[in-house]
């Protein structure tokens, strides 16, 4: 008997694949290094080596936007930025310099956090110069580089370009000056324009995220958004839904005790994003469920290319809190700033997590943020017995049609896209979904209706630290580092 194929709508999409399990214990440091000590896993006969991918995190920001559940902190000295760097340049040689990383090229390189453009431009050169000397790159490698309005200039956009960045993408999340100051979003609009305007003019690969569903918002606020958005000359837009539970703790308290508006329900929130979905797809292309701009563009190598990927596809990530998701392994970084520079500046792979997991299965995890999943990759990583009869059901239901080879998200199925999502987890990975969803649900009462105001004891502290399994082991590794 095939098992119902449509999984409820997961409360919260904005996961890494494999989910840890936090009950994997013993030294995580050793298992990477053996791991990473290896060859690279093939399949015979497979003519697709999948793509390879640098993550680069720099954690520090200007200002700090009260919802984000990233690892960052505002206000940092030089000489703290100074031993970051220090410390990130030494992992990244440290990882490049390992057998299995070493033979990789990669497809793309990805600078986020926090804010890389707060950053000098000596400092980006030295970091991308490290990145170059220690990594193979491909010579159409797609190097991307996250900004914020208030720390860009003209300058800098020129010199990004000349340092061989190819694309620049930025968070403007809404263009309500009321919405904006509720999150903290500090950038003046005129700055945000005046943003666009440089990158467009230095970059042909360039875009910029909004966000639905933010407290107090309604479906009209959000299409204006949109609106905005797709006419303002950037070349792509992404819009993502707000992730109530993969936010930060004390954002969720503020709206509990009414600081900030109630948000709108779980379902209203869904159907503002697909809202806002239509309206930019009538003005720009649809790349992926989130990416909208030129139809005929390739979708980012990084994160639809690659971390949204397949089994084949691979990132390893450094600097603090970042997540390496490959064949048989995936692994995080610690994210206490300081035990970071100290453990990584001496060479040491900084290592909080690992756990060994073969997920074959990433690439139907993920296929609903696509759009398309080659079939033929059932047969090579004999999914098809497993597999197979979930997608048939699919079909059946009509949310999803084969098109050739190609497996496609039909319309309906765009609408409950994520828990299509949830439709392939393998049976260890849904325990581990399952029991962050009894956690979410212990803390903060019936997570499917967002009880806002549950009293229960510890229901208080809703958030991204809460939804990993063992959440009280990892709670240090999510904290702001103090200044």
């Amino acid at each position: 008997m095939v098992r119902s194929p449509l999984a409820p709508l997961l409360p919260f999409e904005s996961f890494t694949y494999p989910f840890f399990d936090q009950q994997y214990t013993g030294d995580h440091q050793a298992l990477v290094r053996a791991l990473l000590g290896a060859e690279n896993l093939t399949f015979p006969g497979d003519p697709h080596p999948g793509n390879k991918a640098l993550y680069v995190h720099v954690p520090f920001c200007d200002t700090l936007c009260t919802f984000c559940p990233f690892v960052k902190s505002g206000n940092a000295s030089a000489d703290r930025v100074a031993a970051y760097l220090a410390a990130l340049h030494t992992e990244l040689r440290t990882v490049a310099a390992t057998r299995r990383i070493g033979q990789w090229t990669l497809d793309a390189v990805y600078i986020g956090g926090g804010t890389p453009s707060v950053l000098t431009v000596e400092q980006i050169a030295e970091l991308i110069g490290v990145i170059r000397d220690a990594f193979s790159i491909a010579a159409d490698a797609e190097i991307s580089f996250e900004f914020e309005a208030k720390s860009v200039d003209e300058a800098k956009f020129q010199a990004l370009a000349e340092l061989g960045v190819t694309r620049v993408s930025f968070g403007v999340q809404t263009f309500e000056p009321n919405t904006r100051g509720m999150v903290n979003l500090t950038a003046s609009l005129d700055q945000v324009y005046a943003a666009i305007g440089w990158s467009t003019k230095y970059f042909t690969n360039t875009n910029l995220d909004i966000m639905v569903g933010f407290p107090g918002q309604d479906r009209d606020a959000a299409l204006l958004d949109a609106q905005v958005a797709a006419r303002c000359g950037i070349g792509s837009v992404s819009v993502y839904p707000v992730d109530y539970v993969m936010t930060l703790p004390g954002w969720m308290d503020q709206i509990r005790r009414g600081v900030l508006p109630r948000p709108a329900g779980m379902a209203e929130r869904a159907a503002m994003f697909h809202a806002a979905r239509a309206e930019l797809m009538g003005v720009m292309g649809e790349q992926n469920m989130y990416c909208f701009g030129d139809p005929t563009a390739p979708p980012t190598k990084y994160m639809f290319g690659t971390l949204y990927g397949g089994y084949r596809d691979e990132a390893v990530g450094v600097g603090t809190g970042a997540y390496s998701v490959m064949r048989g392994l995936a692994y995080y970084n610690d994210a206490d700033e300081r035990t970071y520079v100290q453990r990584a500046g001496a060479g040491e792979l900084p290592v909080a997590a690992s756990m060994p997991y073969h997920a074959y299965e990433k690439g139907l995890v993920f296929w609903p943020k696509r759009l398309t999943f080659d079939l033929a990759d059932l047969a090579v990583l004999s999914l098809e017995e497993a597999l197979l009869p979930r997608i048939d059901a699919l079909v059946a239901e009509g949310l999803a049609a084969v098109d050739g080879t190609v497996l496609r998200l039909t319309e309906p199925g765009k609408l409950v896209y994520s828990g299509l999502m949830g439709s392939f987890f393998t049976d260890p990975q849904q325990r581990l979904y399952h029991r962050m969803v009894a956690r979410l649900d212990e803390q903060v009462g019936d997570v499917d209706n967002l009880d806002w105001v549950a009293g229960a004891a510890g229901r208080g502290r809703l958030g991204a630290l809460n939804a990993l399994p063992g959440a009280a082991t990892t709670r240090r590794s999510l904290t702001v580092v103090p200044q």
